[in-house]
């Protein structure tokens, strides 16, 4: 009497594995995923005050929507990090994500003890392709000439990856000379 349930219970196993088997997945060409692909210039400097800039660059990176392009900035007293994450709206255009992570280093007062402070944002920026945006990871200050603050502005503009028509060789953003996950400012 055993014999017929577990009889059914292999064949419903095996029917069950010849069916998972027979469904593979279609994995994208690499066609595909350059008709997808996005270009992400990004201009970014540093500076004390409107007059004097103390580090700039210019960053050429090529993703997919979904995929983040990362910036680094870092010294002794701080890290910041920006993570710029395009996407494709259905009707056109792109809604690019913004997020910057700063760590600061906090000296020891009376008032606080030392430590790491950190602060984060979030940002959506509704965009066209070739257009640019401005985004401030620190806020954007009122007072631009205030020697005591730094000011941070990152012009980001985002174009359609293209390819050849024989799609050997590629016509797109070059990478930039400096990696930007090695950013350092100092």
């Amino acid at each position: 009497m055993i014999k017929k349930p577990l009889t059914l219970g292999i064949l419903l196993c095996l029917l069950t594995v010849a069916m998972v088997s027979g469904q593979e997945l279609k994995e994208p060409s690499i066609e595909e995923i350059l008709k997808e692909a996005l270009s992400i210039n990004i201009h970014a400097n540093l500076s004390q005050d409107k007059r004097e800039i103390m580090w700039e660059s210019e960053v050429r990176k090529l993703t997919i929507p979904g995929r983040p392009v990362t910036i680094h900035l870092q010294n002794q007293q701080a890290k910041l990090s920006v993570h710029f994450t395009p996407y494709r709206k259905n009707d056109g255009g792109l809604i690019l994500v913004a997020q910057s992570e700063i760590w600061l280093v906090q000296n020891k007062s009376e008032t606080s003890a030392e430590g790491i402070r950190y602060y984060t944002s979030m940002k959506s920026i509704p965009l066209e392709f070739g257009e640019t945006v401005l985004f401030f990871p620190l806020g954007k200050m009122d007072n631009l000439t205030n020697p005591e603050k730094l000011h941070i502005e990152m012009a980001v503009m985002i174009s359609p990856y293209h390819t050849n028509d024989d799609g050997a060789s590629v016509d797109a953003a070059p990478e930039s000379g400096e990696n930007p996950s090695d950013e350092s400012v100092n």
